[in-house]
């Protein structure tokens, strides 16, 4: 960077705290406490339990814990978009494209 493009630029002052964003995590927290209950409660029965049941119930503990990540970031990325931080917005939809094109190619065998 040249010594005039500084020049027109007004020095960058810290944000004060608080001052970023709305978004806070009053649901979130207690929303993973409870699936994190859940998904205990899940793998111990897919590993206590034998047969279909266990693998039933041990495959519905795989499904929560790949589900509970991409649900907060799509939670996430939707409060972005009402704070119109958009740099945040589209790097939480890419990571959702991503992941979807994964599954997408995996259910079509791509890969195999």
């Amino acid at each position: 960077m040249s010594a005039t493009e500084s020049a027109d630029r007004p020095d960058r002052q810290p944000i004060p705290a608080g001052a970023v964003s709305s978004i806070r995590g009053r649901r979130q927290v207690p929303a993973l406490q409870w699936v994190v209950r859940v998904l205990l409660v899940l793998a111990a029965l897919g590993a206590a339990l034998p047969g279909t049941a266990g693998s039933a119930f041990g495959a519905a503990a795989v499904a929560v814990l790949i589900a509970t990540p991409l649900t907060r970031v799509a939670w996430l990325t939707f409060r972005w978009t009402q704070e119109s931080d958009r740099r945040f917005v589209l790097t939480g939809l890419g990571l959702l494209t991503v992941v979807g094109i994964g599954a997408v190619l995996s259910a079509l065998g791509v890969g195999r």
